[in-house]
């Protein structure tokens, strides 16, 4: 189901009876404006008796028109910047969608599978690919590690043990050393292994993410699958350029957590912001205090919450109603998995073991055409 959000609903029901959207407090900013709202109407309570007892202090309200255009500007200019990191987030989650469903699909489609050993593998990838979209979730909002509900039944034990015991081993993983990737097969990866061990200096110590890990797995299967033939030379192509736009699509989004905005323009904003509503009540309608007190609020509500509605999109990547629906998309993904786990892929096969020759006899169903593997007798999907 797609999750509209082009034409969303300006209602809201509560205590029975519905409300609009000018009326609702969840998803709002008067939570984090309303501090400093009141503050800055308390103060131009103030300054209007004082203005009221002394006339003389009162400025022109030209002035402040030429003043509150500035910052309008530098407002606009705020709150744009803060979009477009937004909206660059949600452009990035939508192609992440749709390369990890192109990934599953095409692994589904493509990978032979000529062994039990193989199918195994074939399914294990298919859920590091669901794995890797939930992961980048939790990378992207600080949280480490795997004990998330959201992981179960996707990672192999074998790789949860790497992760958890951060082996630095070559061959990790869940994935069986195979062919030239093996180091005990492949002459001279045993010395350059070895060689690596030796300190040089550029070392340095942390943790590889779980996206990154990830990916290293899915190109590993892809690898497998290249040295034992269970894939053609075009599809294993375009299997490694999805796997590298994933890492592309990660990139993206580190982008945009790791840029700020510059720290100059966000001093300079919040002074003009604040020496504005500072100055405001000065130049009000000392006759009347109340219609000043009315002013210096909506001012300061007006004014300090477009601030606060920049900082709180600039970010689009975490759990507050103005971000990303980011579990939505993970389940989407989900279900893309879910209906390729649960019927068979174009080269699949179906291993059978008779109960009296176990070891020696094995009735292969190829699904799909094709020859049947030696050694198996094959069944056409007729039953002849």
């Amino acid at each position: 189901m797609i999750i509209d959000t082009a034409s969303p609903s300006n209602v809201v029901s509560a205590f029975g009876l519905v409300w609009p959207d000018a009326l609702r407090l969840n998803g709002s900013v008067i939570r984090i404006a309303f501090p400093p709202v009141l503050l800055m109407t308390g103060y131009g309570v103030g300054i209007a008796f004082l203005i009221k007892a002394h006339p003389e202090y009162a400025i022109s309200l030209t002035v402040m028109s030429l003043i509150s255009l500035v910052l309008s500007l530098l407002l606009v200019f705020r709150t744009n910047s803060a979009y477009d990191r937004y909206w660059e987030g949600r452009k990035i989650w939508q192609d992440l969608k749709v390369s990890s469903r192109n990934l599953i699909r095409s692994i589904w489609v493509t990978v032979m599978e000529k062994s039990m050993d193989d199918c195994t593998l074939k399914r294990q990838s298919l859920k590091n690919i669901a794995a890797f979209v939930i992961s980048v979730k939790h990378y992207l909002r600080g949280e480490d590690g795997l004990e998330y509900a959201d992981y179960d039944g996707l990672l192999a034990p074998e790789f949860r043990l790497q992760f958890t015991t951060r082996n630095a081993a070559g061959n990790y993983g869940s994935i069986p050393a195979s062919g030239n990737n093996s180091p005990e097969q492949a002459p001279g990866n045993g010395l350059l292994y070895q060689a690596q061990q030796i300190p040089e200096g550029w070392e340095r110590s942390g943790e590889t993410s779980l996206p990154s890990q990830l990916l290293y797995e899915l190109q590993k299967f892809a690898e497998h699958i290249q040295d034992n033939h269970l894939i053609h030379v075009q599809y294993y192509a375009s299997l490694l350029t999805s796997i590298n736009s994933l890492a592309t699509l990660v990139g993206s989004c580190e982008r945009i957590l790791s840029t700020p905005i510059p720290l100059a323009y966000r001093i300079h904003l919040h002074h003009a912001l604040y020496l504005y509503l500072l100055v405001l009540p000065w130049a009000l309608d000392f006759k009347s205090v109340p219609k000043t007190v009315v002013i210096q609020f909506v001012v300061s509500f007006m004014m300090i919450g477009i601030d606060c509605i920049s900082r709180e999109i600039q970010n689009p990547f975490g759990y507050d109603a103005n971000d990303l629906p980011l579990d939505d998309y993970c389940e989407s993904i989900l279900i893309e998995l879910n209906f390729a786990l649960n019927n068979r892929a174009p080269k699949a096969i179906i291993v059978e073991e008779e109960e009296d020759t176990m070891q020696n006899s094995i009735v292969v169903t190829k699904v799909g055409g094709g020859p049947a593997p030696q050694g198996a007798m094959a069944i056409d999907s007729g039953g002849h």
